[in-house]
């Protein structure tokens, strides 16, 4: 653990996304065995956060069997402060509802629930794959380099690896491209100022919501908002179902097609290191995993992989905790959904060759 005061002020200074609600707690001390960093401690009978350790990984929330741990994320009724409404989904999202709802339904009913239009991030997903790759090629520093994806694993680096910190890719995340692009278009399209168009992310874990709040690289990202898919899923699945039986139209744009299979993949654990192809990569979940390898990594017995993909939930952010489904089902669908997707890759490639600037996503 680090040391120095002015370290220890800066890892105080955190916003965190996880509340404890002290009448829920039982004492049980469920949540202080699952914690990574030893972020939970029992006193008086009742569990107690340290802001110093804390990395947002959410495991005791799952943990929990009183619920006495929930997730601070934003409200659906804060949207509302914005002139246009703009939601960008996990990928994740498609997984968590009956094979014959659709990505259109989802979409369709996420307009239902207050937003004006949705955005997905499949295209900037490919930019990202050819930017991380472009950055692997040049990149001269100690290895193994580690992917920016799982904001987790970045706080962990902060707390309790500081010198490796300046071996995460330093890429900007696939959700704050989206939104900046998104802001871009709508912006010109719509001739409003960027900061009244809304991005309000649809996430799989809390700590995302985190890194929309207090980015770990310091600058202001374009993404506003954070809604657990936990949190709007009832509503959605009502509005789905309501649709269904009235055999309301769905929507049929280019906007509520998939139209990326390797960006897709994302989602699940590994599919970064297939989409990016380095020549020699690790693919490690869940933080007692995770710490070990840091632990070879900072003690230099690991020197020979060039990028690690590090996720916090099993599975990867398909088994988020703010996700419903099972994991392995989620997983399951995802893969069909992805199965079935139609092969334009030819199309994306021209899309990306037009879109993708050297250099504009760092």
């Amino acid at each position: 653990m680090p040391e120095d005061s002015h370290q220890t002020q800066k890892l105080m200074d955190f916003v965190h996304s996880l509340e404890i609600i002290p009448e829920n707690c039982c004492g049980r001390l469920s949540c202080m065995r699952v914690c990574p960093t030893q972020a939970i401690r029992v006193r008086n009978g009742k569990a107690q956060l340290d802001p110093v350790l804390c990395i947002d990984c959410g495991e005791c929330i799952v943990a929990c069997p009183e619920q006495a741990i929930k997730s601070r994320t934003d409200s659906i009724s804060d949207i509302n402060r914005f002139s246009y409404k703009v939601a960008i989904p996990s990928l994740t999202l498609f997984s968590q509802f009956l094979p014959d709802i659709t990505p259109a339904d989802i979409i369709d009913c996420l307009k239902s629930l207050g937003f004006d239009d949705v955005y997905l991030s499949c295209i900037e997903g490919e930019l990202i794959n050819r930017a991380i790759r472009d950055y692997l090629t040049e990149y001269k520093g100690p290895y193994p380099l580690i992917s920016l994806s799982c904001p987790v694993v970045v706080r962990l680096l902060q707390v309790a690896y500081p010198e490796m910190v300046r071996q995460i890719v330093p890429i900007q995340p696939r959700r704050d491209i989206a939104a900046r692009e998104m802001k871009k278009t709508y912006s010109k399209k719509l001739g409003l100022p960027e900061d009244e168009i809304g991005a309000i992310y649809i996430t799989p874990c809390p700590a995302k919501m985190i890194a929309i709040k207090q980015p770990a690289e310091q600058a202001k990202g374009s993404l506003d908002l954070a809604l657990g898919i936990s949190e709007i899923y009832n509503s959605l699945l009502t509005e789905i179902t309501r649709n269904k039986q009235k055999n309301k139209t769905r929507d049929n744009s280019e906007n509520a097609k998939l139209q990326s299979r390797t960006s897709l993949s994302w989602a699940l654990s590994g599919g970064q290191s297939l989409s990016v192809k380095p020549s020699r990569y690790l693919i490690v979940e869940q933080m007692p995993n995770i710490i070990k390898i840091f632990d070879d990594v900072e003690k230099g017995k690991i020197r020979d992989v060039e990028f690690l993909e590090c996720y916090a939930c099993f599975g990867g952010c398909i088994g988020g905790p703010l996700l419903v489904d099972d994991m392995f089902v989620s997983r399951g669908k995802l893969q069909k959904l992805m199965d079935n997707m139609e092969d334009s890759q030819d199309d994306i490639t021209n899309i990306v060759n037009d879109r993708y600037t050297k250099g504009d996503y760092f």
